[in-house]
């Protein structure tokens, strides 16, 4: 019910439609009536009236209804307004008012809330003291005008790291007296910032600012207040900033959030020097013999240690890679009399092996434990290192030993262990393909008689590192056995035209790589990169030459060679923990996206990748299921992070995060530098393991099969006459190489963060 009201304002608490007049069309049309809407500063809404008067008289009251399910407390000028019915007010005037033919009624009231909704036709009825119809007619009441935020955030020179001019710009979504902005600075953001027409106040990642004088803004009326001196953080991204402004008392006159992209593109990297080759020793050839001619001689698969040798037997060299000419130094534990045959690795009639030197009756003694220890500008480097072992004995690299990947099995008869070697071609000779190995990431996960990067338990794991000790991984192998070998067999297998280095030679002789091939394979776990690698890398990249990057979370994590022979480096996780290793922590430039195309985003459970029409999947049935592809790790592209123009994804999947069993995605993708090099980004781990069937034996994944190898081999034949702009041609097959071999499964430690 409606309380009866003896002052001028009426409260509206039951509002239903009603209909008051019927009415002539003639004098509906006469009357001309009108109805606007305005907003007022406190949020209400006056609506205005307006007739034209059809028959002069003297005015008793004006009758008019309103909205259905309209509120407030309405109040209106030189009358007195109350309800006449639910939906219906009557104004009456607050003294004689004497009207003629033609004058015009205006009658606004001010105070409603209206509901959603309209148009609305609304009555108007004038009658005179005498019981008159003055006029009478109807109008239609628009629904009032509704402005969202529509905030906007711009900048001048929006890349993480410069100073750049932030403009915040909104839309007034209520009239009143502005008071103040309030802003969201992007995260990590600093400088002495200066603005217009008013003040400024930061606290806690926001700035206000406040104007020299209250203005009065109506709705729909657009700010901006631009903020100069913002030097950006290094990290960047599409960001979702807040903008919000006010009056005195609080009242909201806006709210709403923007996005910006701030995003980095590649950083510049140093130069590196190409130096000239050495000359070719005496007694080294100046050419070797080709990938099919090599894979041509007998294999052998004594290579092949069994689990039952598995033992206290260890041994390492003291050179990561070497070439015709140099000899390196061979350090044993065991005690007793073992033999060391050095075994090439390559195709072989499926074999994968062979036999290249030896020397049996070797003497040995049991070394002295490793030592962790060490302390670099105060902190503690827990670095494990066995270069106190005495020599064992020293390995020629003559002219028999063909430049590809080694392993060196050296055996007591009851225990066995490998000792890699990467033998470089150093001739000058530029080949089609180059396979990198990633010596520095085996060396971050091998904790062999103490301590590795990721082993150390509270304490934390070692913070330098040394190649300096055999690997406790993949028998001594490293993770050669369980990712890289897969790569070698698979190239060696088609006789192609490829060489072999370490992550040492690309940080060592990285100038030299577009004189050593067009093209480059990076093998499925190469995650730590000094600055050299990647200056080499980027290099070689803007000079023409290709990348395929045939696994996952490459370049995530920075390293410094602490001495000329690289056999020792330190990494960081003094200043960050854990995040101060990654490049990535240096800034949003710095990330492995703006290099290959995609970033590291978590360690995954095997699951299973199913094909699609991509160029990838050229001679593979769409929707061929891969499973146990998506493994070890994966990358995505992340959009907070630089993309090449034409980035495109070749091919999707999804895997499950180790840590917290969620949901990521895996995205392979490819671009073309502006130099024209061709660059691949492979996003798993799985290529290599998959071409000889034998994938890590602590992944969630079954034994590829027969159709499975051959898939992935037709998916790498893809990928690399691709990537090289059919530079390489890869004979085609209808079966994949198969390995008549059946060497151990290795466990593989992975990186369990995301």
């Amino acid at each position: 019910m409606f309380r009866k009201l003896m002052t001028s304002a009426v409260v509206l608490v039951v509002v239903a439609s009603a209909t008051l007049f019927v009415l002539r069309s003639a004098d509906a049309a006469g009357a001309n009536v009108t109805i606007t809407a305005t907003t007022a500063s406190n949020g209400t809404t006056t609506l205005t009236y307006r007739a034209s008067v059809l028959r002069a008289g003297s005015l008793r009251d004006i009758v008019v209804s309103i909205p259905s399910g309209s509120t407030g407390r309405i109040t209106s000028v030189n009358g007195t307004v109350s309800t006449a019915s639910p939906g219906v007010l009557t104004w009456r005037p607050s003294k004689t008012v004497n009207v003629a033919v033609g004058a015009r009624f205006s009658i606004p009231l001010y105070g409603l809330r209206l509901p959603a909704g309209g148009p609305w036709t609304l009555s108007f009825k004038a009658t005179g003291t005498a019981g008159q119809v003055l006029t009478s007619g109807t109008g239609v009441l628009q629904p009032l005008k509704t402005y969202k935020p529509d905030v906007r955030i711009t900048a001048t020179k929006p890349i993480p790291g410069q100073t750049t001019t932030l403009t915040y710009a909104g839309t007034v979504t209520r009239a009143g007296v502005l008071s103040s902005v309030r802003m969201q600075l992007p995260g990590g953001s600093r400088g002495a910032i200066t603005s217009v027409n008013g003040t400024l106040r930061t606290l806690s990642g926001y700035v206000t600012w406040t104007p020299k004088a209250p203005i009065s803004v109506a709705a729909g009326a657009r700010l901006a207040i631009p903020i100069y001196g913002l030097v950006l953080s290094k990290y960047g991204g599409v960001l979702t900033l807040g903008m919000s402004a006010q009056t005195s008392t609080g009242t909201l006159l806006l709210s709403g959030t923007g996005s910006i992209a701030l995003i980095a593109p590649p950083v510049a990297m140093p130069a590196v020097s190409a130096a000239g080759f050495a000359a070719v020793p005496e007694g080294c050839p100046t050419s070797w013999p080709t990938t099919a001619a090599e894979n041509a001689k007998p294999g052998d698969d004594e290579w092949v240690i069994p689990t039952s040798m598995n033992g206290p037997l260890s041994a390492y060299l003291t050179e990561v890679s070497a070439t015709c000419g140099d000899a390196v130094d061979l350090k044993v534990t065991s005690g007793k009399p073992v033999s060391v045959v050095a075994y090439r690795m390559g195709y072989y009639q499926g074999l994968g092996g062979r036999e290249v030197w030896r020397q049996d009756d070797v003497p040995t003694v049991v070394q002295p434990a490793p030592t962790t220890g060490g302390t670099a500008n105060g902190k503690e480097l827990r670095m494990t290192s066995a270069a106190t072992w005495t020599k064992t004995l020293t390995i020629p690299v003559d002219k028999d030993w063909i430049p590809g990947t080694y392993l060196i099995k050296v055996s007591d008869g009851q225990y066995a262990s490998y000792a890699p070697l990467t033998v470089r071609d150093d001739t000058g000779i530029k080949h089609d393909l180059l396979i990198q190995q990633a010596t520095a990431t085996w060396q971050a996960y091998n904790s062999y008689g103490g301590l590795g990067f990721y082993s150390g338990g509270v304490a934390g794991g070692s913070g330098r590192l040394t190649s300096d000790r055999p690997y406790n991984d993949g028998q001594g192998s490293g993770q050669f056995l369980s990712l890289e070998q897969g790569l070698v067999f698979w190239a060696e297998s088609k006789g192609l035209d490829v060489t072999y280095w370490t992550n040492n030679d690309l940080d060592e002789f990285g100038g030299q790589l577009p004189a050593r091939a067009g093209t480059i394979f990076l093998p499925g776990h190469d995650e730590y990169y000094s600055l050299r690698m990647r200056a080499a890398l980027s290099q070689a990249i803007n000079r023409g030459v290709n990348v395929a990057n045939l696994g996952a979370n490459t370049a995530y994590r920075l390293i410094t060679f602490t001495d000329a022979s690289r056999r020792a480096w330190d990494i960081d996780r003094y200043t960050d923990g854990y995040n101060s290793t990654t490049w990535r922590y240096q800034g949003d430039a710095y990330a492995s996206q703006p290099l290959l195309g995609a970033e590291y985003i978590c360690p995954v459970l095997g699951q299973t990748l199913t094909t699609g029409t991509s160029w990838m999947f050229d001679g593979i049935p769409a929707g061929t299921a891969l499973p146990g592809f998506i493994a070890g790790e994966v990358d995505y592209v992340w959009p907070g992070l630089y993309k090449h123009p034409g980035l495109t994804t070749i091919a999707s999947g999804t895997g499950n995060c180790h840590s917290n069993n969620q949901a990521v995605p895996m995205h392979t993708t490819a671009y073309t530098a502006p130099s024209g090099a061709r660059v691949v980004n492979g996003s798993t781990f799985a290529y290599g393991c998959f071409l000889v069937r034998r994938c890590p034996s602590n992944w969630t994944v079954p034994a590829p099969s027969l159709a499975s190898q051959q898939a992935v081999g037709t998916i790498v034949g893809n990928i690399t006459e691709w990537v090289s702009k059919g530079t390489i041609q890869v004979p085609a097959d209808t079966t994949a190489a198969a390995i008549r071999v059946a060497p151990p499964k290795h466990t593989l430690q992975t990186n369990t963060q995301p």
